[in-house]
């Protein structure tokens, strides 16, 4: 597993998208297991021009999908960008080409280096250039500006485009069936209905369309949505809900469950993420501060997959044991040590071992984080097999529970049933902050 998770803990940033006399280029900085190198590349014109004809970037940090998936009812592939800065992210798409998802598919590689350096100087500066990760604000999107030739590239990707098409009607849809992002169903009369619009898809920015089924039981009809934002349709699945902060004992309303794991990262982080993404649901992730330093990978990685990141101690001792400053020193360490691989902030925590007294919650509370604890246990650390922890599952109501789970192997053979079980439930996920 070490080649793969390294290529999965990749983290793709968008620096520059520039036109010049040798083509369409974008220059990239690359983040895995903690390295930063910046590389520039070559695009073709179609994706270039989608993605120039997003809203402006600058003083925004911008990420891009790794993924790209296929559109039936307009028959192209699309990928997608989030903008963000400290207070706020944005998903953007665009129609994009197999050329594009080729240049993905490199430098997913751990031994890919693109053909194109950067020049001397950038790369003099990219050397004392700290980490994405603990950059306060980065480099600026640049892009090109300029005027020369732009009737001629709109008609050249005008003719692309049109050929493009064709091109695409001829495929198979199930090309990116396997994505580890949201499939698509549709119908033939579908996506015949949808075939007027594919002239505009690749000369306005794209918005998917993608049909999801109710949660509500197995046989209730499919509802065709419309996407504006990736994160309208996890929301669809699971929902981020605000701690109260009042007490220490949480249940949630009748319809909702939450599924938390506790003691990582690990060398499971993204097996369990990879699965929650699958299943279209997100989780809380409560890390101890001592393994944050084993596993920074895993920790950006959970993160950049939208789930939930929260505090779980620096060495997992009984806290309750401890004087104030030991508590204060302890709690902020993590924070800052998950400061540096994430982009919001910490603002849930979690004791171990359940044991929390006045005291300790209120530097919690200093901290600008609460206390979650949960009500239901399957006690997964010590379980014989997997189907015992599904077992606890099945024995008990699953309606307003919040599930203790910890990153085991044992747990992870048995997460798909868990959470299809819940999912026939009909009940709605939810992460907290």
């Amino acid at each position: 597993m070490p080649v793969e998770e390294k290529s999965a803990a990749l983290m793709i940033e968008l620096l520059s998208l520039e036109h010049g006399q040798d083509g369409y280029r974008m220059e990239v900085g690359l983040t895995r297991s903690g390295a930063f190198t910046r590389q520039m590349v070559h695009i073709d014109e179609l994706t270039y021009l989608q993605m120039n004809a997003l809203p402006p970037f600058e003083g925004q940090r911008i990420r891009l999908s790794l993924y790209a998936k296929w559109d039936p009812f307009r028959q192209t592939h699309f990928s997608s960008l989030i903008k963000m800065n400290r207070t706020f992210s944005e998903t953007l798409y665009f129609a994009c080409s197999e050329e594009y998802i080729s240049l993905l598919h490199r430098l997913k590689q751990p031994e890919w280096v693109g053909a194109e350096q950067v020049k001397e100087k950038e790369k003099e500066e990219a050397a004392v250039v700290p980490s994405p990760a603990v950059a306060a604000v980065p480099k600026p999107v640049k892009r090109s500006s300029s005027r020369a030739g732009a009737r001629s590239i709109a008609l050249r990707g005008l003719v692309l485009s049109l050929l493009l098409i064709v091109f695409l009607l001829r495929m198979d849809d199930g090309l990116f069936s396997d994505s580890a992002e949201a499939k698509v169903e549709v119908t033939q009369s579908e996506a015949g209905a949808h075939s007027s619009e594919q002239d505009d898809t690749l000369s306005a920015p794209y918005t998917p369309v993608v049909r999801l089924t109710s949660l509500e039981s197995s046989i209730a009809e499919a509802a065709t949505v419309p996407v504006v934002d990736e994160k309208e349709v996890q929301k669809l699945l699971y929902e981020e809900l605000e701690l109260g902060g009042d007490s220490y004992e949480y249940a949630l309303p009748k319809g909702y469950v939450a599924l938390s794991f506790d003691d990582g990262p690990s060398k499971y982080t993204k097996e369990i993420v990879d699965i929650l993404q699958a299943e279209g649901i997100a989780a809380n992730f409560l890390f101890i501060g001592q393994n944050v330093l084993h596993y920074p990978e895993a920790v950006i990685y959970a993160d950049a997959q939208g789930m939930a990141v929260g505090n779980h101690s620096w060495d997992h001792s009984v806290m309750t044991r401890n004087s104030g400053e030991e508590n204060r020193n302890n709690l902020s360490q993590v924070n800052h040590a998950l400061a540096q691989l994430i982009q919001s902030p910490v603002t849930v925590f979690r004791p171990p071992y359940g044991a929390v007294n006045e005291e300790l919650a209120a530097e919690v509370g200093r901290q600008h984080m609460k206390v979650l604890l949960w009500n239901r246990d399957p006690e997964d650390w010590k379980a014989d097999s997997p189907e015992e922890i599904l077992h606890y599952f099945r024995a008990t109501d699953p309606s307003g529970g919040i599930y203790l789970l910890h990153e085991k192997s044992i747990t992870v053979k048995i997460l798909p049933e868990i959470i299809q079980y819940l999912k026939s439930k009909g009940l709605k996920f939810a992460i907290f902050k």
